[in-house]
C-alpha cells in the first residue's frame, strides 16, 4: 500500500473538503493517506517514499492559495529533482474566469520541471458544471489509485 501525502491549497474550503474526502478513501483502500494544510519542503524531504496530492484551488488572477503558495515558492527557488517522486493533482476552479485552474496548472508544471512522475491525468473541477467536487474528486481517485 502507498503513504500519500495530501497537499492543499485552499480558500474557502472547497479544497480541503475535497483532500479529506480523498484520503477517507485512500484509507479505507489501505493506503496511508496525510492532509497538510501548510506545506513545506520538509514535509516531502521527511517522506521521500510518498506519493504527493496536491489538492487546490485558484485565487484572484490565477493566484496560488495562500496556505500552498509558500511550498510551491520553496520548490521554486530550492528546486530540488524529485526523479523517484510520484504525484498527482487535483485542481479546483470557475471555467467563468480566464485564469481557470491556474494554480493546479501551477503546480502541475512544477512537479514536471523537477521530473516528478504524474501519475494519470490532472482532474480539473469546474465549479460552473459540477455541483458537488467530492464526488468527482471520489469517482477519479477510485481509477488514480489503481497506479498507486
Amino acid at each position: 500500500m502507498a503513504s500519500v501525502l495530501l497537499v492543499v491549497g485552499s480558500v474557502y474550503g472547497n479544497s480541503s473538503s475535497v483532500a479529506e474526502e480523498c484520503a477517507e478513501l485512500l484509507r479505507s483502500a489501505g493506503h496511508e493517506a496525510d492532509i497538510v494544510s501548510n506545506a513545506s519542503v520538509n514535509d516531502l524531504v521527511v517522506r521521500p517514499d510518498a506519493v504527493v496530492l496536491a489538492c487546490t484551488s485558484t485565487t484572484g488572477q490565477g493566484e496560488l492559495p495562500d496556505n500552498i503558495y509558500p511550498l510551491v515558492n520553496e520548490l521554486r527557488e530550492t528546486f530540488p529533482l524529485m526523479p523517484e517522486r510520484r504525484y498527482g493533482v487535483i485542481a479546483l476552479g470557475d471555467s467563468s474566469y480566464e485564469t481557470f485552474a491556474d494554480a493546479g496548472k501551477q503546480v502541475d508544471e512544477l512537479f514536471q520541471e523537477l521530473q516528478a512522475k504524474r501519475i494519470g491525468e490532472v482532474l480539473f473541477i469546474d465549479a460552473c458544471e459540477t455541483a458537488d467536487p467530492e464526488g468527482t474528486a471520489i469517482e477519479w481517485l477510485r481509477d488514480w489509485m489503481k497506479a498507486l
